[in-house]
């Protein structure tokens, strides 16, 4: 390093700290005291030699510079895992394969390469995917050992137990039956489905999350129409089929569920969905940030090398 000292925990810190916003949280997802987090963005700054962070009444935001360090950090950090994660794996052999939850629509559109890119990089990993259809479920996974991780949408409730790795983001489409007087229209807004049910689970769910799928209140401040629960996206769309009401669903869903009499439209004021990849903060199995690494190189790939 050029007579750098530069820990990684530092650079950890910046990538927590910038992904929250604020100290509190990132020593929460870090399982760190405040001061100590804070103590490593200054150690950080004197390494670095200029400030990283403002500090401001809507939260913490990185400085040019800041946002230099996190970009060329995180390469530094996929390094330092894969690093570690090859070593182990020639020192202990075959792995035990990596059991994760998750929904087909959420991830068909990147998964092979995820695991077209880890059967290169570690050929003796197997990856066991389990099924899961709605939040609780793949909580429940991860809680009793099934999984050892899981792709889902946030959010998922106020819930310390798990690491937290968002993504990526998609708008969100809204599913109409047939015949429905909005089905001619080329794009929705909240107001829009003022008086139309909300078809969807919610039983186990915790209240914010059924808040956001459900968009409950509106910006208006009026409440939103509950109709029928459904626990399955072909639950779902039968129940909007049958004209029971709309689905509101991530633009991924729309591609992967093909169905002949609904009509899907774009809801251009909704806050987009977010997926992330989650784990027990007390699982350390090193294959669970190479997973994250590959996945991460899926989704935003690195441009050609230039000659």
């Amino acid at each position: 390093m050029g007579g750098v000292d530069l820990s990684l925990r530092l650079l950890e810190s910046l990538e927590a700290v910038a992904a929250e916003g604020s100290m509190t949280r990132a020593a929460r997802t870090l399982n760190l005291t405040q001061q100590a987090v804070s103590s490593q963005i200054r150690q950080l700054e004197r390494v670095v030699g200029t400030p990283l962070v403002d500090r401001r009444p809507t939260g913490i935001e990185l400085t040019a510079a800041g946002e230099v360090v996190l970009k060329q950090g995180a390469a530094l950090l996929s390094s330092a895992q894969a690093m570690v994660t090859e070593a182990r794996l020639a020192a202990t052999g075959r792995p035990d394969p990596l059991r994760i939850a998750f929904k087909a629509q959420s991830t068909a559109h990147f998964m092979p390469a995820v695991e077209a890119a880890l059967r290169q990089q570690a050929p003796e990993l197997e990856l066991r995917p389990i099924a899961s259809h709605t939040l609780p479920d793949e909580i429940d996974a991860l809680l009793d050992g099934r999984a050892d991780a899981a792709f889902l949408w946030l959010p998922i409730g106020d819930d310390p137990r798990f690491t937290i790795h968002p993504l990526l983001q998609e708008d969100r489409w809204v599913a109409l039956p047939p015949g429905h007087p909005l089905e001619s229209r080329t794009t929705l807004r909240i107001a829009d489905l003022a008086d139309v049910p909300v078809i969807g689970p919610r039983d186990g769910m915790p209240p914010a999350v059924v808040d956001f799928w459900f968009i409950d209140p509106r910006p208006d401040g009026t409440r939103a129409v509950f109709g029928p629960q459904a626990r399955t996206p072909e639950e779902c769309l039968h129940l909007v089929a049958a004209g029971h009401g709309c689905w509101i669903a991530p633009a991924s869903t729309v591609t992967y569920f093909a169905h002949p009499r609904l009509t899907w439209l774009p809801l251009l004021d909704a806050e987009p969905n977010v997926l992330a990849l989650i784990w027990p903060k007390h699982n350390a199995n090193p294959l669970l940030h190479l997973l994250l690494t590959q996945t991460r190189q899926a989704l935003n790939p690195l441009p050609p090398a230039t000659t």
